[in-house]
């Protein structure tokens, strides 16, 4: 995997050297609402018409095992389902809507999804000695002026330190659990109402990298925009018990089951 990243490493770096940027170029206006263009697969036109997940033979028979488990009930293959963050990439999906704020040496993107807080570094500087593990990993940019017109349109950013476990989506397409993915991103500004990400995912349960162009919709700042907070533990009736999941039933103060055979749990009340 490591020729991969450097492959992807060096691209970034000749994008960079080929663009006009220079002291003088602006930043853009990405300020606003974005909202996901697409379905909550990582293919943003699902399964069905983008073809299966380019997993390993081992990860597909994960997938395939998980499946078989979530068809009874058991909560596998899917984190944020047990209030985990979504984390890199897959917070990317963006179940919710988000914000990007841009400054020279920081760009952030702020996400309603579990209030997640991207900070992408763009002030030069290298990969640290040491980076925490976080669920959406480290981020470094570099902003390119791709048209050479004086304001910057696009950026680059490249993810490492991602902490797991991860899934690309709800339907079982896991990441490797040595946690060694890197993810690549390019951002664009399609036009007044849209923006563009591509985003190639390195990571060993795949068969290469995997590239997907996720697309969201722009509604300007005004009295209109809302914005949900959305905290996961506050509505979720998901318990574990040892490995057993169960259905909080608050109406009537009981455990229901979630798979064929599993008994229901009613507390003593003696």
């Amino acid at each position: 995997m490591n020729s991969l990243i450097k492959l992807f490493t060096l691209t970034s770096i000749s994008l960079l050297a080929a663009s006009c940027a220079s002291t003088g170029v602006q930043y853009p206006d990405w300020s606003g609402q974005w909202t996901r263009i697409g379905s909550l697969n990582w293919e943003p036109e699902g399964y069905a018409v983008a073809g299966e997940p380019p997993l390993t033979p081992e990860y597909q028979a994960k997938r395939e095992e998980f499946q078989r488990l979530r068809d009874l009930g058991v909560l596998v293959g899917d984190p944020p389902a047990t209030c985990l963050p979504p984390g890199m990439p897959r917070v990317l999906t963006m179940s919710f809507p988000f914000e990007m704020i841009v400054t020279p040496n920081t760009s952030y993107m702020l996400t309603d999804w579990d209030s997640a807080v991207r900070r992408i570094f763009t002030d030069g500087r290298d990969w640290p000695a040491y980076m925490l593990p976080e669920f959406n990993g480290y981020s470094i940019g570099e902003w390119h002026d791709e048209n050479g017109d004086g304001v910057y349109d696009m950026l680059s950013i490249e993810t490492r330190s991602i902490k797991g476990p991860r899934s690309f989506d709800s339907t079982a397409v896991v990441l490797h659990e040595n946690n060694e993915t890197v993810v690549f991103e390019e951002i664009r500004r399609l036009d007044d109402g849209s923006l563009e990400n591509t985003i190639t995912t390195i990571d060993d349960a795949l068969t290469g990298p995997w590239t997907v162009q996720r697309q969201y919709r722009h509604t300007p700042f005004s009295e209109d925009v809302i914005w949900v907070e959305y905290v996961c533990a506050e509505n979720n009736r998901h318990i574990q018990l040892g490995d057993e999941w169960y259905f909080l039933n608050k109406e009537e103060g009981t455990l229901d089951p979630t798979r064929v055979g599993q008994p229901r749990l009613i507390p003593d009340t003696e």
